[in-house]
């Protein structure tokens, strides 16, 4: 199985006068531009998905949305409770092993979720300290099903990669 997991883009500010149900607050312009550049830049690399699933909370789903658009995607993302509040490591590997063994599942969420679910995924004790940037992009590889410590990182993109890239 291989996994890729993409960071939310910018999203607005925090506030409560504006989203007073924080799940509802979206994208920025600036943040779609820049997850649009960094869609670009994970199909020049080759990056494949079988399956594409994110968070319910709507900047989430929106960056699942330009990433379903730029890879012309057939369907909706699925919606996973798992990568929103409910977010534990265990939950996300019962998740994935819902897809067949060979499959390549890209997930979309949070932070500190997905810097935490890269060490656990790719370490025995979890420690490792991965920091995936706002439309960063986070490849794990695995020689069967997905497994707490048993993972390899293949590739840890920050935008600012992504964006050069998509020049």
């Amino acid at each position: 199985m291989e996994i890729t997991l993409i960071r939310h883009a910018k999203a607005e500010n925090r506030d409560p006068n504006s989203w007073p149900d924080d799940d509802l607050r979206p994208l920025t312009a600036e943040g779609r531009a820049e997850q649009r550049a960094a869609t670009r830049s994970m199909k020049k690399m080759g990056i494949k998905f079988d399956f594409l699933v994110t968070s319910p909370l709507l900047r989430a789903r929106e960056t699942a949305e330009i990433v379903a658009k730029g890879y012309r995607w057939p369907e909706p993302p699925q919606v996973a409770e798992e990568l929103g509040h409910g977010y534990a490591v265990g939950a996300i590997v019962k998740l994935l092993a819902k897809f067949p063994p060979g499959a390549m599942v890209a997930l979309v969420g949070h932070e500190p979720d997905l810097s935490d679910l890269s060490g656990a995924l790719v370490t025995r004790d979890g420690r490792l300290n991965i920091a995936v940037k706002k439309s960063g992009v986070v490849g794990i590889e695995f020689d069967g099903p997905a497994e707490a410590g048993k993972g390899t990182l293949l590739f840890l993109l920050k935008p600012s990669h992504l964006r050069k890239l998509a020049e």
